[in-house]
C-alpha cells in the first residue's frame, strides 16, 4: 500500500483491463476479469463502485486511467491486464488514486479453476489499500464461486460481450452462448439471469412472441431460486414480468434488486422504463433521473429521460437532457465511430434540437448500417416523426413492425412518435384495441 491519502468512502472505478497479446479472442476474458472485479467490489457497502458499462463506454479512446477517472467522478481507478495461456491465466492490477499516484499493484499466475479466488484477492486487497473493513454479508459477495464448472463459466463470459450491443445478431450470439453455458452447468445462476434478459431484448426490439415472454419468465425464475441474494436474477425477473405486463410484481421485483444492490443502474433503468410503459411518467422520471446520476456519460438514458419530460409537459427540461444527449453521443462515437445506437439516439436529440440536417444523416448512416434491424427501424422513425417527415417515419415504423417490433406499452407512451397518431397509415398499423 502507497502513501497516498484516499477519500473516507472513496468512488472505485474498475476500468476495462487490457489483453496482454494483440489477439482479440481474449478481449472477452480481460473486460470478464475486470467486470466481475467490479461487480464483487460492488457488494462492499463501505465504497461507491463505478457501474462497468460507464468504464467501459469511455474505453477506446486517448483518455488516461487518471482522466477516465475524473470523468467518471471516481476517486479512485482500478487498471490491468488479463490473458489466458491454455489452462493458466496471467492478471495484473494496480489501484491508482486521483492524482495517478499507486496505491497497490500486484500481479497473479493461477490456472484457470482458480479464476473466482483470484477476482476475490483481487477485490479484497483494492478495498483494504482504501481502508475499507468488509462486513460478513460483504465478504458473502466478495467470495461467491458462481459455478465448479468452468466451461460454463467460460461460455457466460463469452455470451456476455455480444450481449452489450442492441444489434439482434449479437443478441442471438448472447443467446447460443447462455444456453451453452447452462447446459454445461445448469446451476449457473447468472447464466439464467442473463439469458432471461436476452430473450427479454429480443421480445422489445426484434420478436415480440409469447415465446420470448414465456422464455424470460422461465429463466428468470430460475436464477432467483438458484440464487436469491444476486441482484441481477431480480433485474431480470422485473424485466420479463414487465415484457408480460405484470407491473406491480415487475416493480417489486426491481426494488429487491435495488435492495442488494442500492446503486444498480440497471435496475434504476429497467424500473424506470416499467413505470414508463405503464404510463406513470413521474415515477418514470425519477428513476431516470438516478440512472443518470449512477451513469454521468450514458447518452442513451437522456433521450428517454427527455421523451418523459414532453409527457410531464417540462419541455425547458426535455431540451437540457437532450442538448447533454447529443453532446455525449457526438464524444461516444468519436471513440466508437460505429455504435447505431449512439447515431440513432443521438440523431433523436439534434432532431428534438432542430438540427434536422445532422439528424437525417446520423439516420442514415444507422440504417445504412443495419438495414433490417427492427430496434435501429424504429428508432429512426422517431427521428423523422419528430422532424415532421411522416411518410419516411411511417416507412420506417412498416419496416420495423415487418422485422419483428411489437413492443406495444412502449409504443403507446413514446412522446416522439405523437405527430403520428392521428394519420391513418399510423391507426392501421397500430390499432387502437391492438394487445
Amino acid at each position: 500500500m502507497g502513501d497516498a491519502a484516499l477519500p473516507r468512502v472513496p468512488t472505485i472505478a474498475v476500468l476495462p483491463f487490457a489483453t496482454p497479446t494483440a489477439d482479440a479472442a481474449d478481449e472477452y476474458f480481460a473486460e470478464g476479469m475486470a467486470e466481475d472485479v467490479a461487480d464483487r467490489l460492488a457488494g462492499v457497502p463501505a465504497v461507491h463502485v463505478v457501474p462497468f458499462g460507464s468504464s467501459l463506454a469511455l474505453s477506446g479512446g486517448t483518455l488516461t486511467p487518471v482522466e477516465t477517472a475524473e470523468r467518471l467522478e471516481a476517486t479512485v481507478v482500478l487498471t490491468g491486464t488479463a490473458g489466458r495461456f491454455g489452462t493458466t491465466m496471467r492478471v495484473t492490477a494496480a489501484l491508482l488514486d486521483a492524482g495517478g499516484a499507486s496505491v497497490w499493484s500486484g500481479q497473479f499466475d493461477r490456472p484457470f479453476a482458480d479464476l473466482f479466488a483470484m477476482q476475490t484477492e483481487i477485490a479484497r486487497a483494492a478495498a483494504a489499500a482504501c481502508d475499507v473493513a468488509i462486513s460478513e454479508a460483504a465478504a458473502a459477495v466478495i467470495e461467491r464461486r458462481p459455478t465448479a464448472v468452468m466451461e460454463a463459466y467460460d461460455l457466460y463470459l463469452q455470451g456476455r460481450q455480444p450481449a452489450r450491443e442492441l444489434l439482434r445478431r449479437q443478441q442471438d450470439s448472447a443467446r447460443a452462448l447462455f444456453e451453452q453455458a447452462i447446459a454445461a452447468d445448469p446451476g449457473l445462476a447468472e447464466a439464467h439471469a442473463a439469458l432471461a434478459v436476452t430473450y427479454g431484448l429480443l421480445f422489445q426490439y426484434w420478436d415480440s412472441s409469447h415465446a420470448n415472454v414465456a422464455a424470460a419468465d422461465a429463466e428468470s425464475r430460475t436464477a432467483v431460486e438458484l440464487a436469491p441474494d444476486l441482484a441481477t436474477a431480480h433485474v431480470a425477473r422485473g424485466l420479463a414480468l414487465s415484457h408480460a405486463q405484470e407491473y406491480d410484481a415487475a416493480i417489486t421485483a426491481l426494488e429487491r434488486a435495488l435492495v442488494l444492490r442500492p446503486r444498480s443502474f440497471d435496475a434504476h433503468y429497467h424500473l424506470a422504463r416499467t413505470y414508463r410503459a405503464r404510463g406513470q411518467m413521474a415515477e418514470a422520471a425519477v428513476a431516470f433521473e438516478r440512472a443518470c446520476s449512477l451513469r454521468p456519460e450514458d447518452f442513451a438514458v437522456r433521450t428517454l429521460l427527455a421523451s418523459v419530460y414532453i409527457s410531464l409537459g417540462r419541455a425547458d427540461d426535455a431540451r437540457t437532457m437532450q442538448q447533454q444527449a447529443q453532446v455525449l453521443a457526438t464524444e461516444h462515437l468519436e471513440r466508437h465511430p460505429d455504435d447505431t445506437r449512439a447515431l440513432y439516439l443521438g440523431a433523436v436529440a439534434l432532431s428534438s434540437l432542430g438540427d434536422g440536417s445532422r439528424a437525417r444523416q446520423w439516420a442514415k448512416r444507422a440504417v445504412a448500417m443495419e438495414p433490417d434491424d427492427s430496434a435501429v427501424l424504429y428508432n429512426v422513425a422517431c427521428v423523422y416523426a419528430l422532424l415532421g417527415l411522416h411518410d419516411s417515419a411511417l416507412d420506417c415504423l412498416e419496416q420495423a413492425v415487418a422485422s419483428g417490433f411489437g413492443h406495444w406499452d412502449w409504443l403507446r407512451t413514446d412522446s416522439d412518435l405523437d405527430g403520428l397518431r392521428e394519420h391513418p397509415r399510423f391507426t392501421v398499423l397500430f390499432p387502437a384495441g391492438a394487445p
